[in-house]
């Protein structure tokens, strides 16, 4: 084989391996199920990040059973850092009755799992799953942040069998409205 055939060899199989991500999560955003939920922006502080935005989720720890016992540490009302006892829990990120309403999880599987922490004193609607996904932003596009007082970041997600949920687009939420945000 040519040293030109064996070039052309491996950018098949790079483009295959691409293509074969891409469908994958094309099917799912069609198959599985999607649904809106709260979410925080925040910066990453990453020095090259384009223009992604970085959004922690929330999800419903209503049905859960009591959680891990923990401390947490933020930002207050104030701005300023301070601890703050939470419970926690091990779950699978699901969809149930059109919200995120993860399930406490088995150790069998523990790579496909994510923290769901509650601060005490929020309703069981504002638990965070840990870590954070990122949204990609047009060019063009013009961001609402940040946002107004009184108004809230919703992301409608799709919830693949495994892994973390994903986000599809967003909308702001001032109580009465619910905008959503053309970023394309």
């Amino acid at each position: 084989m040519s040293q030109r055939a064996r070039g052309i060899a491996v950018l098949v199989v790079q483009l295959v391996l691409v293509l074969s991500i891409a469908v994958k999560y094309a099917w799912e955003r069609h198959t599985c199920p999607r649904v809106w939920t709260r979410a925080t922006q925040f910066d990453p502080e990453q020095p090259i990040r384009g223009r992604y935005i970085a959004l922690t989720l929330h999800a419903s720890a209503c049905d859960l059973p009591p959680g891990k016992d923990g401390e947490d540490y933020g930002p207050n009302a104030a701005g300023e850092q301070a601890a703050f006892h939470t419970h926690t829990w091990k779950v699978l990120p699901a969809a149930r009755d059109g919200k995120l309403a993860p399930v406490v999880a088995n150790e069998q599987r523990p790579e496909e799992t994510q923290d769901l922490t509650l601060r005490r004193g929020l309703p069981c609607e504002f638990a965070t799953l840990s870590g954070y996904t990122e949204f990609f932003v047009a060019e063009h596009a013009k961001t609402p942040f940040p946002l107004a007082a009184g108004e809230e970041l919703w992301a409608e997600v799709t919830v693949p069998p495994s892994g973390p949920p994903r986000p599809v687009r967003l909308a702001v939420s001032d109580g009465k409205n619910f905008r959503v945000l053309d970023l394309r």
